[in-house]
Protein backbone atom coordinates (compact mmCIF):
# COMPACT_ATOMS: atom_id res chain seq x y z
CA UNK A 1 0.00 0.00 0.00
CA UNK A 2 2.50 2.39 0.83
CA UNK A 3 4.29 1.92 -2.65
CA UNK A 4 1.28 2.69 -4.43
CA UNK A 5 0.49 6.19 -2.10
CA UNK A 6 4.33 6.94 -3.36
CA UNK A 7 4.05 6.30 -6.60
CA UNK A 8 1.07 8.71 -6.88
CA UNK A 9 3.05 11.17 -5.11
CA UNK A 10 6.12 10.60 -7.54
CA UNK A 11 3.28 11.53 -10.92
CA UNK A 12 1.85 14.34 -9.09
CA UNK A 13 5.51 15.80 -8.56
CA UNK A 14 6.48 14.86 -12.07
CA UNK A 15 3.88 16.25 -13.48
CA UNK A 16 4.66 19.47 -11.60
CA UNK A 17 8.32 19.45 -12.85
CA UNK A 18 7.19 19.44 -16.76
CA UNK A 19 4.38 22.58 -16.21
CA UNK A 20 6.84 25.09 -14.29
CA UNK A 21 9.20 25.57 -17.51
CA UNK A 22 5.75 26.81 -19.16
CA UNK A 23 4.85 28.93 -16.66
CA UNK A 24 8.70 30.30 -16.39
CA UNK A 25 7.97 30.38 -20.07
CA UNK A 26 4.45 32.13 -20.06
CA UNK A 27 6.03 35.05 -17.45
CA UNK A 28 8.62 35.88 -19.55
CA UNK A 29 6.45 36.69 -22.34
CA UNK A 30 4.96 39.85 -20.83
CA UNK A 31 7.89 41.84 -21.29
CA UNK A 32 8.38 42.46 -25.22
CA UNK A 33 11.84 41.48 -27.09
CA UNK A 34 14.09 44.30 -27.75
CA UNK A 35 13.04 44.66 -31.52
CA UNK A 36 9.60 44.86 -30.63
CA UNK A 37 8.52 47.87 -32.55
CA UNK A 38 7.75 51.69 -30.91
CA UNK A 39 4.09 52.74 -32.33
CA UNK A 40 3.04 56.31 -32.46
CA UNK A 41 -0.39 57.29 -32.66
CA UNK A 42 -1.08 60.98 -33.57
CA UNK A 43 -4.21 62.61 -33.35
CA UNK A 44 -4.09 66.00 -35.22
CA UNK A 45 -6.84 68.43 -33.83
CA UNK A 46 -5.49 71.48 -35.80
CA UNK A 47 -7.06 73.12 -38.17
CA UNK A 48 -3.92 72.20 -41.03
CA UNK A 49 -1.88 69.37 -41.95
CA UNK A 50 1.12 68.78 -39.32
CA UNK A 51 4.48 66.98 -39.72
CA UNK A 52 5.60 64.45 -37.29
CA UNK A 53 9.06 64.52 -36.30
CA UNK A 54 11.04 62.19 -33.73
CA UNK A 55 14.35 63.45 -32.27
CA UNK A 56 17.15 61.53 -30.12
CA UNK A 57 20.41 61.29 -29.68
CA UNK A 58 20.92 64.16 -31.71
CA UNK A 59 19.48 62.79 -34.89
CA UNK A 60 15.57 63.71 -35.99
CA UNK A 61 13.75 62.13 -38.83
CA UNK A 62 10.25 62.73 -40.15
CA UNK A 63 7.63 60.63 -39.42
CA UNK A 64 4.93 61.51 -41.85
CA UNK A 65 2.17 63.85 -42.02
CA UNK A 66 -1.07 64.15 -40.60
CA UNK A 67 -4.21 65.98 -42.16
CA UNK A 68 -6.50 67.51 -39.50
CA UNK A 69 -8.42 65.88 -38.47
CA UNK A 70 -7.13 62.75 -38.91
CA UNK A 71 -5.51 60.41 -37.03
CA UNK A 72 -2.25 58.15 -38.37
CA UNK A 73 0.18 55.52 -36.79
CA UNK A 74 4.00 55.46 -37.40
CA UNK A 75 6.88 53.44 -36.14
CA UNK A 76 9.74 54.52 -34.76
CA UNK A 77 13.22 53.95 -35.68
CA UNK A 78 14.80 51.20 -33.19
CA UNK A 79 18.24 53.39 -33.63
CA UNK A 80 15.86 55.83 -31.35
CA UNK A 81 14.98 53.20 -28.48
CA UNK A 82 17.24 53.24 -25.50
CA UNK A 83 19.25 55.67 -25.96
CA UNK A 84 17.31 58.37 -23.79
CA UNK A 85 14.30 60.05 -23.98
CA UNK A 86 13.15 60.80 -27.08
CA UNK A 87 11.07 64.09 -28.30
CA UNK A 88 8.11 64.03 -30.79
CA UNK A 89 7.12 67.12 -32.50
CA UNK A 90 5.32 68.83 -35.89
CA UNK A 91 5.27 71.23 -37.61
CA UNK A 92 2.18 73.37 -38.87
CA UNK A 93 2.12 75.56 -41.80
CA UNK A 94 5.16 75.36 -42.59
CA UNK A 95 7.12 77.20 -40.08
CA UNK A 96 5.06 76.61 -36.03
CA UNK A 97 6.74 73.86 -34.50
CA UNK A 98 4.78 72.16 -31.99
CA UNK A 99 6.54 70.45 -29.44
CA UNK A 100 5.60 67.18 -27.72
CA UNK A 101 7.02 66.42 -24.72
CA UNK A 102 10.07 64.40 -23.99
CA UNK A 103 9.51 60.61 -23.10
CA UNK A 104 11.84 57.59 -22.54
CA UNK A 105 10.54 54.78 -24.82
CA UNK A 106 10.94 51.20 -24.23
CA UNK A 107 10.65 48.20 -26.93
CA UNK A 108 6.75 47.71 -27.40
CA UNK A 109 5.65 50.99 -25.59
CA UNK A 110 3.00 53.17 -27.21
CA UNK A 111 2.62 56.38 -27.48
CA UNK A 112 -0.30 58.82 -28.05
CA UNK A 113 0.89 62.20 -29.44
CA UNK A 114 -2.26 64.52 -29.58
CA UNK A 115 -2.31 68.11 -31.50
CA UNK A 116 -4.36 70.47 -29.92
CA UNK A 117 -6.68 72.98 -31.38
CA UNK A 118 -4.49 75.35 -29.98
CA UNK A 119 -0.81 73.88 -30.86
CA UNK A 120 0.47 74.88 -26.75
CA UNK A 121 -2.30 72.24 -25.81
CA UNK A 122 -0.15 69.42 -27.78
CA UNK A 123 0.96 66.31 -26.12
CA UNK A 124 3.03 63.52 -26.26
CA UNK A 125 2.30 60.73 -23.67
CA UNK A 126 3.63 56.40 -22.93
CA UNK A 127 0.52 54.53 -22.67
CA UNK A 128 0.40 52.74 -18.99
Amino acid sequence: MATRRSRGSWIVFAGLLFTAPACASAASDTTPAAGTPVLVNVTNHYNGPVDIYAAASGTSYRMGTVLPGFASQFVLRQAMIGNGPVEFYGRADGARRIRGDRILVAPGAVVDFDIGTQLLLSTAIVRP
